[in-house]
């Protein structure tokens, strides 16, 4: 079914393939306290909704997914002060994203600038914001250092591979060889796996998990660290989700109890909620890199009743940069 006008909403209705995503009608919400109701210019897919709808990913099925959306401020809802109606805001929201208008928690809203395009923002307030956070907070690499990002062609891969060129870090970058062209043109060095790397490198960023954090380790210097943000291992390779948690706590407790770099576990969202300034703080900065050119988001959009269809180009590979709903 799709709804060509009005407010609309995608709704995941249960576990399974991409069709199980339907666009239907949606009641405008009220913000409550400490909420702010955004109107919808972009809102991002990620790779997490893949695993998501796919019944792989821990915790409750949302109703509606998307992580994030950059919108307008519609309405304020009691106690927010720091923002203003019609303002222009990314917000990192978790779930609900796919909709024409959106609840979101005012400390996970940052203002952004009305001159740049909504879907190339979009990419900063998930994609951008992670690497930033995972580089400039968790690794911190020094100029001059190497490290290893994996799957350097996706969202967060080719969004590290630009902060860390910006920061005079040298980066090898994975991808499939089809993509390695791709790879080389943001600045990296294009490695097959991480067993390919010539040099242990400072971090390795890995969206993998599972098995793929033992070879991440042995690419790494002993003092170094590897950065765990996914277990992309899981999809398409018919783990239940509960085979899939165990792969991957197996392998935190085999990377806890062996001598090599340490392991850290990367999550955007209790970042965030930790230091809502610190976010604010990062999306500024981005910002600025963005205006300066240093950063070059790569952007495909599709309309918002097309949400299926963007889960299958990015399920199967298809998609570089970033995906972004519009609606």
């Amino acid at each position: 079914m799709t709804i060509q006008a009005g407010p609309r909403r995608v709704r995941l209705t249960s576990v399974g393939g991409p069709d199980v995503l339907r666009v239907e009608a949606m009641t405008v919400p009220e913000p409550g306290p400490g909420q702010i109701l955004i109107t919808t210019e972009a809102a991002g897919v990620a790779f997490h909704d893949v695993t998501t709808r796919q019944g792989l990913t821990p915790g409750v099925l949302p109703d509606v997914q998307g992580f994030d959306v950059v919108g307008h401020v519609a309405q304020l809802g009691a106690g927010v002060t720091d923002l203003t109606v019609g303002q222009r805001v990314g917000a990192l929201i978790g779930t609900g994203g796919y909709a024409t208008h959106v609840l979101a928690p005012a400390r996970r809203a940052a203002p952004l600038p009305e001159d740049r395009p909504a879907a190339e923002l979009d990419a900063l307030v998930l994609n951008y914001l992670t690497a930033w956070q995972m580089f400039h907070r968790l690794a911190r690499p020094a100029p001059g250092d190497a490290v290893l990002v994996l799957g350097a062609a996706g969202g967060v891969g080719s969004a590290l591979t630009q902060i860390a060129r910006a920061a005079g870090v040298t980066v090898y970058g994975t991808s499939g060889f089809g993509r390695r062209a791709r790879v080389e043109a943001a600045g990296a060095t294009w490695v097959a796996d991480a067993t390919a790397v010539p040099v242990p490198v400072a971090a390795t960023f890995d969206p993998v998990g599972g098995p793929s954090l033992a070879r991440s380790r042995r690419a790494t210097k002993r003092s170094g660290v590897v950065v765990s943000y996914g277990f992309s291992f899981a999809t398409g390779a018919g783990y239940s989700r509960t085979g899939a948690m165990a792969r991957t706590v197996g392998a935190l407790l085999r990377a806890k109890l062996t001598p090599g770099p340490r392991v850290v576990i990367h999550t955007v969202e209790p970042a965030v909620d930790r230091d809502p300034a610190g976010f604010r703080a990062d999306m500024a900065a981005l910002v600025e890199q963005l205006a300066a050119g240093a950063l070059q988001p790569d952007v495909t959009t599709l309309p918002l009743d097309q949400a299926a269809e963007a889960h299958r180009r990015l399920e199967n590979r298809q998609v570089d940069g970033k995906l972004v709903l519009i609606p």
